[in-house]
Parts: C-alpha cells; sequence; structure tokens
C-alpha cells in the first residue's frame, strides 16, 4: 500500500507539474512511456497436452509506467510494475506490483551523481553491464550510488556501490565497481582521423558465507584492460578479463579464477566490409549472488559473437551463451556490387556472407581418474587453467544473405541458413563435464531459405512477403512459414502467418500455426492485437535465451511514449 501511495502521488504531482507547463512557469518538464501486454489463453491439447501454456488464469497481463523529470542538471524517475500475473514462459518472480525502480541525478561541471537505481556498462560487459531486456525477463538494476566524473576532457572516471535488482527485491550480495578510461584524440595525441580509447575496470561482491560443507570467498573480484583503435575504415577493439575464485550453483562450486577475452576487428570500404571476431569465455558467469537461477542477477555480460537471427524459423535455434566454457570465431563479408554491373543489376546489389562457430574447452578433469559416477567435482579447481579447444561442438552457423531491387516498387531479400546446433547443451543444459561419449550428444543439423520481398503498391501502401522453409531429420523435423503483411504509412497493418511444422516425426503433431495480427499507431501511441497459435521455441537478445511455450490465444499489446 505505502507504494500504491507513492505512485499516487507521483502522478498527481506529475499532473501538476504538467498544469505549471501550461502555464509557463518553467518547472521542468516530465517524459515517459507506458505499455501493457496482456494474453488471454485457450486450451490446446494438440499443441500443448500437458497443459503448459493453459494457466488456471486465463487472462495474464504484465504492463509498467515510466516517469522522468527533468529541469535544468537535475533529473528524477519512478518506474511502476504491474504483473497480474506474468506470462507464460517469463519468470514467475514477477508477481504483484509495486515502484522496484526509482532514482535522482544530477549533473554539472564534470560531476555526474545518480542516487537509486541505474543501468552501466563497463568496456564491451565483460566486467559489469546491468540492463533491461523485458522480452527475457531481464532486469539487473543496480540499487545504490554511482559517480561519474568528467576529469578532463578525454579523461573519465566511474564508480558505484549497491545492490541488484531481483525481481521486487534486491541480492543478499553487495557489489562494487569502477572504470577509467583514455580518449586519446580528445588529448589530442593523434590526428584527426584517428582514435585510440584505453579503459580499465573492476567490480566485486560481497557475500557472507555460511556453507556448512565449503569454504567460500566472501569477496569476489573481476578487472579487466581493453583498447579500441578507430580509424576512417578500420576498427580495432580487444577486451581481456579475469576473475578470482567464485564456487557457486553455476560451475558445481569448483575454485578455478576465470578468464574472458572478446575481440573484434572490422573494416570498411567503399563497397567492401569485413568483420572479423573471436571469443574465450572460461568459467566467467559472475552474479551478486552464488546461488541464482537463469537471469537472475548478472553482474556481467559476455558477448555472444554470433549472427542474431530475426527470421521466425532460423530464429528456433538462436544461440545460448555458455558461460561456463566456451571459445569461438565469427567471420562477416559483405559486398555492394554497383548497379549496371553483371551482379549488381539495374540497382545495384549486397551480398553478406556470414560464419560462426562455437566449441566446448578441453576440460582435463584428471583428479577424477577412478573416481565413481557419484563423486563430483565440487570443492576442487576443476580442470587447468587455460583450457583449450574442446571436442564438444556448442553451434555452427552459415548464412548467405542478399539484397537487391527488383524494379522499381519491388525490394527482395533472399537468404540461406546451415546450422549445426548442439540441442543438449544448449536447450537441454547438459554440462560438459557430465558428458560421456560427445557423439552421444543431440545435434540437430539444419538447412533453410528465406525469401522477403516488399512491394510498394502505392504511395504508404505496402505489401510484405515473407516465405520461410526449413529441413531439418532432428529436434521437430522440417518447418515452412508463409507471411503476408499489408501496411497503410504510417498508422496501419494487418498480417496472416501460417507455420506448418509437416516434418514432425510425430504424425499427430504435424499441424498448421496460423496467426493473424492487427496494428494502429497514432503519434507515439501503438496498438497490436494477435490471435492465433504460437509454436514453441527459444527467444534470444545478445545470446541469453528463454524457452517459449507453445500456446495459442489473444495477445494484446499497447505502448506509449509522451
Amino acid at each position: 500500500m505505502k507504494k500504491i501511495t507513492i505512485l499516487i502521488l507521483t502522478l498527481g504531482l506529475s499532473a501538476s507539474i504538467l498544469r505549471g507547463q501550461e502555464r509557463q512557469f518553467q518547472a521542468g518538464e516530465i517524459h515517459g512511456n507506458f505499455q501493457t501486454n496482456a494474453q488471454y489463453y485457450l486450451r490446446d491439447t494438440l499443441i500443448d497436452p500437458n497443459g503448459t501454456a493453459y494457466p488456471d488464469e486465463r487472462m495474464l497481463a504484465a504492463g509498467f509506467l515510466n516517469l522522468i523529470y527533468t529541469k535544468g542538471d537535475f533529473m528524477a524517475g519512478v518506474r511502476y510494475e504491474n504483473y497480474q500475473n506474468n506470462l507464460v514462459g517469463l519468470p514467475e518472480g514477477f508477481q504483484g506490483q509495486g515502484v522496484p525502480y526509482r532514482f535522482a541525478r544530477y549533473k554539472k561541471e564534470g560531476f555526474d551523481i545518480t542516487v537509486g537505481n541505474y543501468y552501466e556498462q563497463f568496456g564491451s560487459g565483460l566486467v559489469f553491464r546491468t540492463y533491461e531486456e523485458r522480452g527475457l525477463g531481464l532486469d539487473n538494476a543496480m540499487d545504490g550510488l554511482r559517480l561519474i566524473v568528467n576529469i578532463r576532457p578525454g579523461l573519465t572516471a566511474k564508480a558505484l556501490v549497491g545492490r541488484q535488482r531481483i525481481y521486487f527485491n534486491t541480492g543478499d550480495g553487495i557489489v562494487r565497481g569502477g572504470d577509467l578510461e583514455f580518449n586519446l584524440n580528445d588529448f589530442k595525441g593523434l590526428p584527426a582521423n584517428r582514435n585510440l580509447i584505453i579503459g580499465a575496470s573492476m567490480a566485486s561482491r560481497f557475500q557472507e558465507s555460511q556453507d556448512p560443507l565449503f569454504n567460500l570467498p566472501e569477496n569476489v573480484a573481476t578487472a579487466g584492460i581493453r583498447a579500441n583503435f578507430i580509424t576512417s575504415d578500420f576498427n580495432f577493439f580487444a577486451e581481456y578479463a579475469y576473475k578470482s575464485q567464485d564456487p557457486g550453483s553455476a560451475n558445481r562450486f569448483i575454485y578455478k579464477p576465470g578468464h574472458a577475452i572478446y575481440s573484434t576487428a572490422s573494416y570498411a570500404g567503399d563497397n567492401l566490409a569485413i568483420l572479423l571476431g573471436y571469443k574465450y569465455y572460461d568459467n566467467f558467469l559472475f552474479r551478486s549472488q552464488r546461488v541464482a537461477n537463469f537471469t537472475e542477477a548478472l553482474i556481467n555480460y559476455l558477448p555472444p559473437l554470433a549472427e542474431l537471427h530475426t527470421y521466425a524459423l532460423p530464429a528456433l535455434y538462436s544461440y545460448n551463451i555458455q558461460a561456463n566454457g566456451e571459445t569461438g570465431i565469427q567471420a562477416e563479408v559483405s559486398y555492394k556490387f554497383d548497379r549496371g554491373t553483371a551482379l549488381g543489376g539495374r540497382y545495384g546489389t549486397l551480398v553478406n556472407v556470414n560464419y560462426s562457430n562455437s566449441y566446448a574447452l578441453d576440460k582435463d578433469f584428471t583428479f577424477r581418474t577412478g573416481l565413481d559416477s557419484n563423486e563430483t567435482i565440487s570443492g576442487t579447481d576443476g580442470y587447468q587453467d587455460w583450457a583449450g579447444l574442446g571436442d564438444i561442438r556448442y553451434s555452427q552457423d552459415f548464412n548467405v544473405e542478399v539484397k537487391t531491387k527488383l524494379n522499381k516498387k519491388l525490394k527482395g531479400t533472399f537468404s540461406y541458413y546451415n546450422f549445426i546446433y548442439n540441442r543438449s547443451a544448449l536447450l537441454d543444459g547438459v554440462i560438459d563435464d557430465l558428458v560421456g561419449d560427445p557423439n552421444d550428444l543431440d545435434y540437430v543439423y539444419v538447412n533453410a531459405v528465406v525469401a522477403e520481398v516488399l512491394w510498394k503498391i502505392k504511395p504508404r501502401h505496402s505489401l510484405r512477403m515473407e516465405g520461410q522453409f526449413m529441413h531439418t531429420e532432428q529436434d521437430r523435423g522440417s518447418w515452412a512459414l508463409l507471411l503476408l503483411e499489408y501496411s497503410i504509412a504510417p498508422k496501419w497493418f494487418v498480417a496472416l502467418q501460417d507455420a506448418y511444422n509437416y516434418g514432425n516425426p510425430d504424425p499427430n503433431l504435424q499441424v498448421h500455426y496460423p496467426l493473424v495480427s492487427f496494428g494502429y499507431t497514432r503519434g507515439t501511441n501503438k496498438l497490436q492485437i494477435n490471435y492465433g497459435r504460437q509454436q514453441e521455441g527459444v527467444f534470444c537478445v545478445g545470446g541469453i535465451c528463454r524457452v517459449v511455450p507453445a500456446s495459442n490465444g489473444f495477445s494484446f499489446l499497447l505502448t506509449s511514449n509522451f
């Protein structure tokens, strides 16, 4: 009740300030956004025989309201959230309502001070990153203090302390961090068309230990260094981070330090662009609580270094980061064939080729020799330091995309995908040190093609047509999908989609998944209504994934910005 009262008072204050603005009292400005997402679930015994997506409460909903007040150098905000109850497939910890996010911020003369909740990132995130991703049910916002100081042009320092959000509470661990970044171009030490940015960061967690079995370190720290060299056509970034002993539920309570390397190099010329990347993550999951689940209390972020697929069928096999240990590469080449050439055609053609892979590390569990199957690695160092490339392949992704303009009214995007996907590890959660024979793992081999054509029928009227075909003999077998979306810019759209799992090994599950969508936009307000079946799959953002169960029903989404 106290939080609801605070919200009502805040809304009342907001209305008063807005009236004051109308009278030009210069009382500051209020901006914000609102969203509500609801679904009414229908029983569908064919695609959901166990009733996983048929809750006792048929209508589930989640929503929020952000209010941000600014005046001069001062800013303050609150976010009200309501889960009555949360949608199926999202973390069950989001229940009820409250104001879990509130802050005050002051910026002046090189000083930036935040009290309350905030999001922050050091470098690529290997050491520290807090952010929100509602589609995953992820919100690891800090609650505490943050100070950012621009010491001089090109030299910035950050310091923070606090606890992380876990649903409507905060975690047990106290998180502290700091970052220092030099921008040499602002020091006028490099030519104008070149820049070198160097940074160093650290983060630590303190959590009391009362474990009766293990002597757990109460202070765990991680630190990293990074460099980013930039020219007019070249960009090189590299970051290394180290983490002290951090036994916990995720690594089965081993005492091995962690290492992480993330590096990318890119070149962009007139018609050619090249990207190369390398990753090495070894025992580098870092949480503000030793025992946590899924996306709870994540202190750092491990970039996936893999293509993030947006088309529905290829996205069913999106890559999920394996923080306990993985290594891999990515290579991408894009070339624009000029108009009037043999491959460029009349309007020019863009071709993009992407390849990435990820392997487990070569973990030598030599100390386990002669142990029976009931014994574990808990309480030991786990395996040797700096493990090499292992025998277990997590994923391999090769895809080609061609974008071209067919004529004045037609644009096309045509894609081919070839996947090798380790379902045992990426979906079933089989840990590499529990694998006997790697050949016994459940791999999915996929070939897929997608054709998307946009037809501009007349001014403001367009039709987007999408055809997808995915062939595999593993998992749920082959799929086909057809999508038609008619838009009247900038306000209306209606879409019809049907995904057909015609290759399912169970003949009773060779069914269609029809879906109808309608959308309306007016100014900064957007409304979307869907009805139909949703196939089971994996929803991923930035290498972090959640399983979406098969469901049937109506869904409603309303967003507003002001």
